[in-house]
């Protein structure tokens, strides 16, 4: 099997030659000191890197407009003041500073966004190309303050679902748009919780949130793409919920939220195609034997049957991991990754 056809096959709760892994984003820096190369590195180091490491996909997150504004301050396509400080961006002024600023909020046009990454990595390599859209709360949540905007949530149900329907309208279109770039599938990104369970109750979530999620992914699937989930944190109030609308798959599943994968895999692999779940936090400190022990453990409880793909949970890797700890990783990945 090729990378587009293995991921496929996993996409399908199927089981293809081997477990399909790879990284939405691997970081310039990161990629060239992989290769023993000085300087940040570009295109081809990235994915010289990629298949350096073996892995099979990555995902394109479409670039917004900005307007430099000066002193390291940009205005961003969603009307959001960005200041870079040290190599980060800070949010300086949300696009909506109140909630009664909600109604007469406009988004911007889906087709102002970059989106010749996905055709590059689409026409000039063979890995698997996911395109990275919103959902409906995180599309509606970076608007505002965060904590502003759990408290609009809240207090203004009916504002804040106007609100996210015209985002997911929004998300649709950029997500057509991607499609026709190259997209192989789509993840739609929506972080809705953090180590101990959902930003807002659970309840609140299906009224205002879910039903628009469902709207987003069934216009999705009608393109004729697999669509998958991401969200950090505790998922496992909501689990239900999101095996209960068509997803193809959930990324993810942070082992230190307590996320088990294999729980996770005996209740819903039969629905959903389980991706990520390795310890951003043991790539990061530990030592390649710890990591190639941890990989394995992982693999022997998430791959059986099909219906997995390896990554970490986050699927970024940053320039400030160890070069060492990422090949260990990956070697076990092809190691342990085979079926018997």
């Amino acid at each position: 099997m090729n990378h587009i056809e293995r991921v496929r096959a996993a996409l399908a709760r199927k089981r293809p030659d081997r477990v399909p892994a790879g990284e939405f984003e691997l970081e310039p820096g990161l990629a060239a000191a992989l290769l023993g190369r000085e300087g940040p590195g570009g295109f081809i180091e990235e994915a010289t890197a990629r298949e350096l490491l073996g892995m099979d996909l990555l995902a394109v997150t479409p670039r917004a407009p900005l307007k430099d504004e000066g002193n390291d301050c940009y205005r961003d396509a969603w009307g959001r003041r960005l200041q870079w400080r040290g190599g980060l961006v800070t949010v300086e002024t949300p696009a909506i500073a109140d909630l009664r600023e909600a109604a007469g909020y406009r988004l911007p046009p889906a087709c102002t966004f970059d989106l010749l990454p996905i055709k590059r990595w689409r026409e000039e390599t063979d890995f698997f190309v996911f395109a990275f859209v919103d959902g409906p709360f995180q599309g509606t949540g970076k608007l505002f303050d965060f904590t502003g905007f759990l408290l609009a949530v809240a207090t203004g149900k009916r504002a804040v679902a106007e609100l996210a329907a015209a985002v997911v309208d929004f998300n649709i279109e950029l997500a057509r748009l991607c499609v026709q770039a190259g997209a192989h599938a789509l993840i739609i990104g929506d972080d809705i919780a953090y180590e101990r369970g959902t930003y807002i109750r659970p309840a609140l979530w299906r009224e205002t949130f879910l039903p628009l999620l469902q709207r987003q992914v069934e216009a999705i699937k009608a393109m004729g793409v697999p669509v998958l989930y991401h969200s950090d944190g505790n998922l496992q109030a909501v689990l239900p919920d999101l095996a209960s609308i068509p997803l193809d798959g959930i990324q993810g599943l942070e082992p230190g939220a307590g996320m088990d994968i294999g729980a996770i895999k005996k209740e819903y692999g039969g629905r959903l195609c389980l991706m990520g779940n390795f310890d951003l936090n043991l790539l990061a400190t530990g030592t390649p034997e710890t990591i190639t022990a941890a990989a394995r453990q992982l693999l022997l409880a998430a791959s059986p049957g099909g219906g997995y793909i390896f990554s970490t949970s986050g699927g970024i890797l940053s320039a400030g991991l160890p070069p060492e700890n990422v090949l260990a990783l990956y070697r076990a990945t092809a190691e342990y990754g085979v079926y018997r």
